[in-house]
């Protein structure tokens, strides 16, 4: 939840901080946009009640300004996925366009890829464990196996 809240004062910082002086209500306006678009997502994924891993799945997300996503968000396969996968597409896009147009600054970082779904008091988490029996991540600290809580549905 940490990570999330970084990355969203990150961009929120970006968006803040890039504005130009004749453009800035546009620039406003299309980060509005974008985060009224993650906000639809978020809550298509969090309309459901995570009672069973297997039923669940995950995506990456948005688009950071020197590539790669943002983050990754768990769904439950009982949503209309077809239509919850071309908003992730949609709002992936818009965000690489508003990040090319206003000259956004990122902090490259790579998050982490999920292995897996599992269900906590009803909420989805994320699994992540290392397939071979040597940990080859230095921030994991010998663990296997580490479940981070999906962030709940926020609006800001």
């Amino acid at each position: 939840m940490k990570k999330l809240r970084m990355i969203g004062i990150f961009l929120f910082a970006g968006v803040i901080f890039s504005c130009q002086i004749n453009n800035g209500s546009t620039q406003k306006q299309e980060a509005e946009r974008l985060n009224q678009l993650l906000s639809e997502i978020k809550n298509l994924a969090s309309s459901v009640n995570c009672e069973e891993s297997s039923a669940w799945h995950f995506s990456s997300f948005g688009s950071k300004a020197c590539g790669g996503p943002v983050g990754y968000i768990a769904y439950s396969k009982e949503i209309d996925t077809v239509h919850f996968l071309e908003k992730i597409k949609e709002h992936k896009i818009k965000q690489e366009k508003f990040n090319e147009k206003w000259n956004i600054l990122s902090d490259c970082s790579v998050p982490p890829k999920p292995t897996g779904v599992i269900c906590k008091d009803s909420k989805p988490s994320f699994n992540y464990s290392n397939s071979s029996n040597k940990d080859t991540n230095p921030n994991s600290h010998s663990k296997k196996i580490q479940s981070i809580p999906i962030p709940e549905n926020s609006t800001k």
